[in-house]
């Protein structure tokens, strides 16, 4: 089991305002730190035309968190690929999976935002060839560079297209249990149904929410900061339709629901009760986690305090885990 963290977004927010340069220079500061503790990743994501800065472009920034780092892998997750030059995409991968010795996650999705299609000229109905045109371009150039290839999606549909293809799949924080559940099996349906490309399974990461904490006090404080992160998807338009086991996700139509829902999530208490919820999630089929812990209003010391905490306390008895 490998261990992540983010999601590095780069934004300067209305409730924690702050020069657009800031976020870029803690990105490589924080990227040196997860190296010195031990963390496997670190993943950002890309959104355009979002009042805060939201972080458009993800290769310059993960090149720029690769270069102050030896060991540490850096995932885009996701990069809007629909929205991007193709080629281009693949040649700027390939080149810094080459120069970073394959330490490269290239997250891929489709995004969902009408105003980034409309804003970038695409037309939102041509999304699904663009982003299959754009595949192709990553696994003609980047693969054989070193670059590993992951996809966004929390459809079954989706995961099992990925698993088809032989590639890894990242999940929401955002998704309960019963989804991520659900979401593992299809993808290793999809996968063994497409004949076991690659012949070895791809794996299952997923974003969770989590904080490792003794005190009441700053427990409560840490699902206030998850309830503001997810806030922001009200302004992003962030929707999951209804799946079999688990009922639709509308932060537009139903935003107090759907928050509730989200922060239900998370997994937060002593060293044993996140042992034990992160061994649920490996349980319902995860091979890999990213920690979501870079929430709006979580003071950067707290956040570095509670990271050492976890790699010190409780990522030792999780790193042998394989899902079944």
């Amino acid at each position: 089991m490998k261990f992540g963290v983010g999601l590095y977004c780069l934004q300067a927010t209305a409730t924690t305002p702050r020069h657009p340069t800031v976020p870029y220079r803690e990105l490589l500061r924080d990227a040196r730190q997860l190296e010195r503790l031990g963390y496997d990743g670190l993943w950002l994501s890309e959104h355009h035309f979002f009042y805060d800065g939201y972080c458009p472009a993800l290769l310059p920034a993960a090149a720029a968190a690769l270069a102050v780092t030896t060991r540490l892998r850096v995932g885009t997750g996701m990069m809007l690929l629909p929205l991007q030059d193709p080629a281009r995409v693949a040649r700027m991968s390939a080149d810094i999976a080459r120069r970073s010795g394959g330490r490269l996650d290239v997250g891929v999705g489709l995004g969902y935002r009408d105003v980034e299609f409309d804003g970038k000229g695409v037309r939102r109905q041509d999304r699904l060839a663009r982003h299959r045109a754009g595949l192709a371009e990553l696994e003609r150039l980047a693969v054989p560079a070193g670059a590993t290839i992951w996809n966004g999606s929390a459809t079954p549909k989706g995961v099992a297209r990925a698993g088809g293809r032989g590639q890894g799949v990242l999940l929401s924080g955002a998704n309960p249990l019963s989804l991520v559940k659900e979401l593992a099996v299809a993808h290793r349906d999809g996968w063994e149904r497409a004949g076991r490309p690659g012949a070895r399974r791809p794996r299952v990461a997923a974003l969770r929410n989590v904080w490792l904490t003794d005190d009441p006090t700053e427990a409560a404080a840490v699902l206030d900061w998850q309830r503001a992160s997810y806030v922001l998807y009200a302004g992003l338009g962030w929707s999951v339709a209804q799946q079999a086991s688990t009922e639709s996700m509308d932060f537009r139509a139903d935003l107090d629901k759907a928050v509730g829902q989200a922060v239900a999530t998370t997994v937060i208490g002593s060293a044993t009760q996140v042992l034990e919820g992160l061994q649920e999630v490996h349980e319902a089929g995860v091979d890999d986690l990213v920690f979501r812990v870079i929430i709006e209003g979580a003071p950067a010391p707290a956040v570095h305090r509670m990271l050492g905490r976890l790699a010190d306390e409780v990522l030792p008895h999780l790193e042998k885990l394989e899902a079944a």
